[in-house]
């Protein structure tokens, strides 16, 4: 096993920012309607829809990799009644459906945009849940203090939420820009989300530096996360970078594609290596279980 569980890395986070982006578009057709009804505007929301459903379902397919025999899957379920394991894959199998289904809502029924509302909060749900069901499976190991902290769910939807509102807001900058609207501004709540989802893991990184102060486990687990460059690129890829998108969205919503992109790039790259982290914290030490 390798200390990084790369398969999981991108499972976990990518399926996080595909929920993180589904309730961001939740969001934002809440506050503002519009989104439903005017049809350039819609387009947008549809092609985003399409992505999200690719990120989801890759996320999902990658998590096979963890497995010494992914032909064997099946077997995954079998302790639905006593497995968080059991339970994270039918989570996962559920709202890859939902996602789907929702998708293709809002392709179909385009003019009927409280049917869409209705679909785009239940997905949200649907996705929170799925996350808090795959926190759980690593709170309940009591022989890992790193995990078993509220500080794992906390750091899933932080995840979720950075990753989530900055796609959509970005994509709306970048639509802003093609239609030489420059005067257009975000509704608050995007900005919001990123700023929400900055706060969150900033309280888990200083809730990791804590273990300094412990012995043991969660000792050695700190000097891991703290010790790696990974977490100096985590706290400027993620949080500083992070809260200067926010506050520019906020103020000026219009950037060109290239810079949008490297943007993004710049949070998923951060997040990556802060979810490498959350496993090496662990899995560097040895035994595991």
């Amino acid at each position: 096993m390798s200390e990084y569980e790369l398969p999981l890395v991108f499972f976990t986070l990518f399926c996080q920012w595909a929920v993180g982006t589904i309730v961001a578009i939740t969001a934002l057709i809440l506050v503002q309607p519009v989104w439903l009804s005017d049809e350039k505007r819609l387009n947008v929301l549809r092609k985003l829809a399409l992505g999200i459903v690719a990120i989801n379902m890759l996320g999902s397919l990658l998590s096979l990799l963890h497995l010494g025999s992914p032909t064997g899957a099946y077997r995954a379920i079998l302790g639905l009644a006593h497995s968080w394991l059991s339970r994270e894959v039918i989570a996962f199998f559920l709202l890859n459906a939902v996602v789907v289904s929702w998708a293709a809502m809002v392709f179909r029924f385009n003019r009927s945009p409280r049917l869409i509302r209705r679909v785009s909060l239940l997905a949200s749900g649907t996705g929170v849940a799925a996350i808090l069901v795959s926190a759980q499976v690593y709170y309940q190991m009591a022989s890992h203090p790193l995990w078993r902290s509220p500080l794992t769910h906390l750091s899933f939807i932080a995840t979720a939420l950075l990753l989530g509102f900055a796609t959509l807001g970005l994509r709306i900058s970048v639509f802003n820009a093609a239609q030489n609207d420059r005067e257009r501004r975000l509704p608050s709540v995007l900005p919001a989300g990123i700023l929400l989802g900055v706060m969150m893991m900033l309280v888990v990184i200083l809730g990791y530096s804590t273990g300094f102060n412990q012995q043991g486990k969660m000792l050695a687990s700190a000097v891991t996360l703290f010790g790696s460059g990974l977490m100096g690129w985590l706290i400027f890829g993620a949080l500083i970078i992070g809260s200067g998108l926010a506050t520019y969205l906020y103020q000026r919503p219009v950037l060109n594609v290239g810079v949008a992109g490297a943007l993004m790039l710049t949070l998923l790259c951060a997040c990556v290596g802060g979810r490498m982290l959350f496993y090496a914290g662990v899995m560097s030490q040895y035994p595991w279980f």
